[in-house]
């Protein structure tokens, strides 16, 4: 004869927990806007957004990356940065004994609240510190006559 045993809640949320530790673990990060690309994520640089007079300041810390690491992309008011950190050619073959720094492709994604136009976005790396201004856009008043037609009854 079979044993019933009462349902366990805390069972459910341990499997919900790997299930979740599962899908971190084998989550993509190429171009956030691109498809079909896999890499596994395991890097996610810290970044502020400031708004100031004149447009959006974003700084991303990528210490240890060169120019040619990061890549950056505008869709609508949507920018976004990515790149992966590759650890150190000249360690291959050795055993760590620790490793704390993290390496792999990263993708950082910031919604601004106004359209970007994409060829005033400036981009500036210096000491690790990634520097994007992102200029506001100036709305411009449009004039315009309108004409009144005449109807009939």
């Amino acid at each position: 004869m079979a044993k019933l045993f009462p349902w366990d809640p805390w069972l459910e949320m341990e499997c919900l927990k790997e299930d979740m530790k599962r899908l971190v673990e084998d989550s993509v990060c190429p171009s956030p806007f691109a498809e079909g690309l896999r890499r596994l994520g395991q890097f996610r640089p810290l970044a502020d957004v400031v708004e100031t007079t004149d447009g959006f300041l974003i700084m991303v810390e990528l210490p240890g990356l060169e120019r040619e690491d990061v890549s950056l992309e505008v869709h609508g008011s949507e920018l976004a940065i990515f790149g992966e950190r590759k650890p150190p050619a000249d360690l291959a073959g050795v055993a760590f004994q620790s490793m704390e720094r993290s390496y792999g492709c990263f993708s950082r994604r910031f919604a601004l609240p106004m359209e970007i136009d994409p060829p005033s976005v400036e981009a500036r790396m210096r000491a690790g510190l990634l520097h994007v201004f992102v200029p506001k856009r100036v709305a411009k008043p449009e004039n315009r006559t309108i004409s009144i037609t005449f109807e009939e009854e």
